[in-house]
């Protein structure tokens, strides 16, 4: 459905968040891909990282065993460490990763709360994150497009599974980024920006976890 939404387009969205991904790595850095789905954004994070001659260890979870299934096929060869977890109780400990990247899940998270301090916990010292999702555009015109737009989702989703598609097109008009920025600096990370991509549905938000002193 993002692919659909999107007109395709999230594949180049996709590729944005990798390059501020790989543009933030050192050599053998640990990354963690959130929320990680079927791959997709792993799958960038990791190619690009190949293209760019950098060597990178390369985490990627999800709570949802049927996705993680089909993200191992999807990975082939590739050496990305999969597994079943719960982004608001990550599986690893302290101070463990240089960077951690989300896209298109965050918003479907219980607590936002919860996330940002867990986020903050797995980061070392000067990490930095990379979150990409869907919420309605700010300009007027933008935002009225989209809402006759997803009544057409709606229609699909009447004949395809009602309650998903109600869930996602809730997902993205409910999801506000500035809050999000908020609950993030009151977390401790600094520099924390978002920049709209495209028809402006789609957010890039970026923040760093200052050393300690």
């Amino acid at each position: 459905m993002n692919r659909i939404m999107s007109f395709g387009i999230d594949v180049r969205w996709r590729k944005k968040a990798a390059e501020k991904v790989i543009k933030n790595t050192s050599e053998d850095a640990k990354i963690l891909d959130v929320a990680t789905g079927t791959g997709d954004l792993a799958i960038a994070i990791y190619d690009l990282a190949e293209r760019s001659n950098k060597k990178i260890d390369l985490y990627a979870i999800d709570m949802n065993e049927q996705m993680i299934e089909i993200a191992k096929k999807k990975f082939g060869d590739r050496k990305i460490n999969l597994m079943l977890g719960d982004a608001l109780k990550m599986p690893y400990p302290d101070n463990f990763f240089d960077i951690v990247s989300a896209g298109f899940g965050t918003r479907n998270f219980d607590d936002l709360k919860k996330f940002s301090n867990e986020l903050m916990r797995v980061l070392k010292d000067g990490g930095f994150f990379v979150i990409m999702d869907m919420a309605l555009p700010k300009k007027e015109y933008q935002r009225a497009f989209f809402k006759f737009y997803f009544q057409v989702i709606r229609f699909w989703g009447y004949f395809i599974d009602r309650e998903s598609y109600e869930w996602l097109i809730s997902s993205i008009e409910h999801f506000d980024f500035e809050k999000f920025k908020v609950i993030l600096e009151k977390s401790g990370f600094a520099d924390v920006r978002y920049n709209s991509l495209n028809f402006g549905i789609t957010y890039v938000i970026t923040g760093k976890k200052l050393p300690i002193r």
